[in-house]
């Protein structure tokens, strides 16, 4: 029977699972550190719960602070087992204190460690709500006899879980016990998993993909899942590849950037020493999914036995607990194409793969049990025809309760009904996309969309167009956006690209010529600025989205310092009016190529 509650979930899986290996960390990727059973994780649990429950924190929110590792999932199922409602965050400073501040939490859960690096300054934020810091122990649970198990309703909040921001500041989206509940199953069910599976897992554990997808899932299937903290990922993305390899594993996932990631940074002869026969499902998502990603880390691991079919593209978002359209294994991801041009005016028109403007975009698959997906035009709230781009909405039992503190964005986004019948209500995500066949196909943010002479881009095709330019280039690492130099100005492209490390120290001037050719021949427009940065400058989200908003504003104060970059020269003035200063970016960013190239020489 399953669990009406995700404390319950655990409940029976170490009834169930007992001694079986729950998580197993690995914090260089090689050496194993620590690892729990299911039976040792319900324990622990319930000694975290206790110390809650006899500070007061049932029914209160808890700031979760944790390092990634086996403490992550131990505070979380501590407060569902407190009857408290956790706020995990990741260990950016920064980013701790903007939650900090936004969920007035009551109490705070860390490790000594996390505590000595965050607590004073966190403290000094929340002086008129002071916190109460309780500690997460790495040693063995001692019985907790004074526990108490909580009542929880089904629409109780399981979980305030923060939005990444890579569009605005990040929210939390209240998920209940129902959302998670539900959201695990139909995962389950398109996934087929089962507790003979073994998973391996990177990604940040106060996410969605990492915490849902990464802990809560593996733990209601039953399975073994093998961990490492994301920095040894991006260090070496081969540590990745070979844990699968190493534990058999059959399921793991990432955003887009690691797959390209894994084949840029490995040699054949790395690849062919792995052995990723056993691995049937991996799951992409994130930003619009790449068809050329898929068939390069296809092709590139042919050698290690992984087949193409083991890709699973899937379309989710923290507003939904985790997924709301998954591909059905075993389904082969394939790609759509259709003119580029035509996609700008929101319009879906087949062309051939040779075609000069074709656009290849991959299916994320068809909306999961009991869900239900939409494409509406976001200003006319009017459902689209068929091949027409539009907002995609959706409605089911995953979609949560709303924003934490939030109630005008609540019902703007989580409220949303259909101007002509009244239906509703629609989670709208912000996203962009298509139906065909019953299957949805994502073609990226609305806040994101470029506007150039009048004619709508999508700048993760212009930043595609801009990384396959030159082998120089990080793919997946670049950002474009506009800019108006003035009130009465055409918006301006900009480009900024991060280089890999083996080009950092050659001449780039071909490369930024390549940029500039390449975006016109594709998309008919001209750049104004390129920026070329070090890699991880472009600033993205834990999860690996590009922030394309916090680029520009990083690119107006002037914030690159670019290992080489080219401007177009500024036009003469018109006598019509004063233009806009720029301000720090005018001497900042107007060195030419020539003398950087010169000065790094």
């Amino acid at each position: 029977m399953p669990a009406p509650n995700v404390m319950a979930m655990l409940q029976q899986q170490a009834d169930v699972n007992g001694d079986k290996i729950a998580f197993s960390f690995f914090p260089d990727g090689q050496t194993e550190q620590g690892r729990l059973t299911y039976r040792e994780l319900d324990a622990r649990a319930r000694a975290v719960a206790a110390d809650l429950q006899q500070r007061g924190a049932a029914g209160r929110r808890v700031l979760l602070a944790c390092e990634p590792g086996l403490e992550n999932a131990v505070g979380y199922f501590g407060c569902v087992y407190a009857g408290a409602i956790a706020a995990p965050m990741n260990e950016t400073l920064s980013r701790l204190k903007q939650i900090a501040v936004d969920v007035q939490a009551d109490f705070a859960l860390a490790t000594p460690d996390m505590q000595a690096r965050v607590r004073a300054p966190i403290d000094a934020l929340t002086t008129d709500r002071p916190l109460q810091w309780c500690t997460i122990d790495s040693g063995p649970a001692a019985d907790a006899p004074e526990w108490v198990e909580p009542e929880i309703d089904p629409d109780d909040i399981a979980l305030i879980q923060y939005t990444s921001g890579s569009t605005k500041s990040p929210k939390g989206v209240m998920v209940s016990h129902n959302n998670l509940m539900h959201n695990m199953e139909v995962v389950r069910r398109r996934w087929n998993g089962h507790d003979g599976d073994v998973a391996v897992w990177w990604l940040p554990q106060h996410h969605d993909m990492g915490l849902i997808g990464g802990v809560l899932e593996m733990v209601y299937v039953g399975v073994t899942t093998y961990m490492m903290p994301p920095n040894t990922f991006i260090k070496r993305p081969l540590s990745w590849l070979e844990m699968l390899s190493r534990h058999r594993a059959t399921i793991t996932g990432a955003p887009t950037f690691a797959y390209d990631l894994a084949v840029k940074t490995t040699t054949p002869a790395q690849r062919a020493a792995l052995d990723l026969s056993s691995l049937t499902h991996a799951w992409i998502g994130t930003e619009p999914v790449r068809a050329s990603t898929l068939a390069n880390f296809a092709e590139a691991f042919a050698p290690a036995g992984f087949r193409l079919g083991g890709i699973q593209a899937a379309f989710g978002l923290a507003e939904s607990a985790l997924l709301v359209t998954a591909m059905q294994s075993p389904e082969v991801a394939g790609a759509r194409y259709v003119d580029r041009n035509e996609l700008g005016r929101n319009h879906v028109i087949d062309v051939p793969a040779d075609h000069p403007d074709a656009l290849a975009l991959v299916g994320c698959g068809r909306e999961l049990d009991d869900m239900r997906v939409l494409i509406v035009d976001p200003e006319t709230r009017l459902q689209c025809p068929p091949d027409q781009v539009g907002e995609i909405w959706t409605s089911g039992p995953s979609v949560a309760q709303g924003y934490w503190g939030r109630p005008e964005e609540t019902a703007r986004t989580f409220g949303a009904t259909l101007a002509n019948t009244g239906e509703g209500p629609f989670l709208r995500t912000g996203d962009l996309g298509f139906m065909c066949a019953g299957e949805l196909f994502v073609t990226g943010r609305w806040n994101d969309l470029v506007t150039i002479r009048d004619i709508k881009h999508y700048p993760n095709d212009i930043e595609d167009t801009v990384s396959a330019s030159d082998a120089a280039l990080m793919t997946g690492r670049g950002a474009v956006f506009t800019v108006k130099p003035s009130p009465k100005a055409d918006e301006q492209l900009v480009v900024v690209q991060e280089v890999n490390r083996a080009s950092l120290d050659t001449d780039l001037t071909g490369a930024i010529e390549a940029i500039r050719a390449a975006v016109v021949a594709k998309h008919g427009i001209s750049v104004n600025d390129v920026l070329l940065v070090e890699p991880m400058q472009v600033p993205t989200t834990t999860s690996g989205k590009i922030q394309r908003g916090a680029c520009r504003q990083h690119f107006l104060d002037a914030g690159f310092t670019p290992v080489a970059e080219w401007h177009a020269p500024a036009p003469a003035p018109t006598g019509k009016g004063p233009r806009l200063n720029l301000g720090k970016l005018a001497d900042a960013m107007r060195v030419s190529l020539q003398q950087r190239q010169s000065q790094r020489d």
